[in-house]
């Protein structure tokens, strides 16, 4: 004799509702909006390097070229000036946009944990993104 067949459970471990497509998509919604932020500021913070050592670069190629010490001691001022100014502007900004970034992962965790929980229990959201709170707010 045949034993039928248990009905497929949508029941992860037989207590938690498994999650479906919009569920997934839902709660994966706030981590690709921090990685995208997060990318977006290295590749700001690369930049900002990139320029600045190639400054730096120059001033040494202008220092090697000076006979004149006098010269040479106001190149390394003027230098000096100019790597603290943009350095304290680099840094200001990120800060800045670290702290949006800190907000913006407060959000994300309760709009995660929310998600979870709307999965839990069977009631999956139809709309991504319901606090109405963009990334595109936070300063990169």
């Amino acid at each position: 004799m045949a034993t039928p067949k248990s009905p497929t459970s949508k029941k992860m471990a037989g207590s938690m509702q498994m999650p479906d497509a919009a569920s997934v998509s839902q709660m994966m919604a706030p981590h690709l909006h921090m990685a995208e932020k997060l990318i977006a500021q290295n590749i700001e913070m690369l930049d900002f390097l990139k320029a600045r050592f190639e400054r730096d670069r120059q001033m040494l190629g202008k220092l090697t070229e000076q006979r004149d010490p006098m010269k040479a001691m106001n190149l390394w001022g003027e230098f000096w000036q100019c790597t603290m100014t943009d350095y304290s502007t680099q840094m200001t900004k990120l800060a800045t946009s670290a702290s949006g970034l800190a907000e913006q992962a407060v959000r994300a965790a309760t709009e995660e944990s929310e998600a979870i929980t709307q999965a839990a229990s069977g009631k999956a959201s139809s709309t991504t993104g319901k606090s109405g709170v963009s990334l595109t707010d936070v300063p990169v």
